[in-house]
């Protein structure tokens, strides 16, 4: 990645969970002081997630993002800021109809229940919603429960996340997969998270936007992942890299599999191939 003793710039995108947390769900000294040297090397470091901005913010800050202009892509895809301007970029919101539609269509045939993330809380029409105080920590927010959320909605969401236990989850995403693949991108996320986006929306597609908007080539983007949700940026980027601990039909697609997440899987891969250091 050196030409002529000059290190040529990457795009650098990370995935949170399993990928830049460690299973204790902290970035370890070791992965931030890489990403941090990156960026000071001139690299463009993407933290690019499924969480709404808030739930982004407590780990750009851990990285620096303010002072080198780190970008953090949050809706698998769905917006991009540069967080050193709080600019936003990138904006892909939901068809506001559509939205509605697939709220109004779950109440009617699904056991899932579901959460919509605004700019400054959680919103949801159940606090029987699985998984909500944990939805809730990662977005270092709270929650505000709307019974009739479906057909109240007044704005156009970047996603909408259902959650249901893992055992009923595949029977009710399945019913919107069938109702609404043409309209949408669907993805899960974790086995009890299922993500619905904008037609055309995914992480991959995102790398594409980012680097276009710095006139870079894909081949100069590098991104780390482990789940579902990762799987079009692993294969769209120039270098798809695999935690050790990701799934094993993400290890398929990887043109690399790392080391895990607490082992310092991306610092281990910058330093080796990166950095270029012994």
């Amino acid at each position: 990645m050196k030409r002529k003793g000059v290190i040529m710039k990457k795009i650098i995108a990370v995935d949170i969970d399993g990928t830049l947390l460690n299973s204790k769900r902290q970035i370890t000294e070791k992965t931030k002081n890489a990403l941090i040297k990156a960026q000071e090397l001139g690299h463009i470091v993407v933290i690019a997630s499924g969480r709404d901005p808030l739930g982004v913010y407590p780990f750009a800050d851990i990285l620096e993002f303010e002072k080198y202009g780190g970008l953090i892509s949050n809706f698998n895809g769905g917006r991009i800021t540069n967080y050193k301007t709080k600019d936003v970029i990138i904006n892909h919101p939901m068809d506001f109809d559509l939205a509605k539609e697939i709220l109004q269509f779950s109440e009617k045939n699904l056991f899932m229940h579901y959460i919509i993330y605004t700019e400054d809380k959680i919103i949801t029409s159940s606090s029987k919603t699985y998984k909500l105080e944990e939805i809730c920590q990662k977005a270092f927010t709270h929650y505000e429960v709307i019974d009739d959320l479906a057909y109240s909605l007044d704005f156009a969401p970047n996603k909408i996340l259902f959650s249901q236990d893992p055992n009923l989850i595949d029977d009710d995403a399945k019913k919107l997969m069938d109702k609404f693949s043409n309209k949408t991108t669907q993805v899960k996320s974790t086995p009890y998270f299922y993500e619905i986006m904008p037609k055309g929306i995914g992480k991959g597609e995102s790398l594409v936007e980012i680097a276009k908007y710095f006139d870079m080539d894909m081949k100069d983007v590098i991104a780390f992942g482990d789940e579902e949700n990762d799987q079009t940026m692993i294969e769209m980027a120039g270098l798809g890299v695999v935690m050790e601990n990701g799934a094993n039909f993400m290890k398929e697609k990887a043109d690399f599999i790392t080391k895990s997440n607490d082992d310092d899987g991306i610092a281990y891969y910058l330093e080796k191939f990166v950095f270029n250091e012994k």
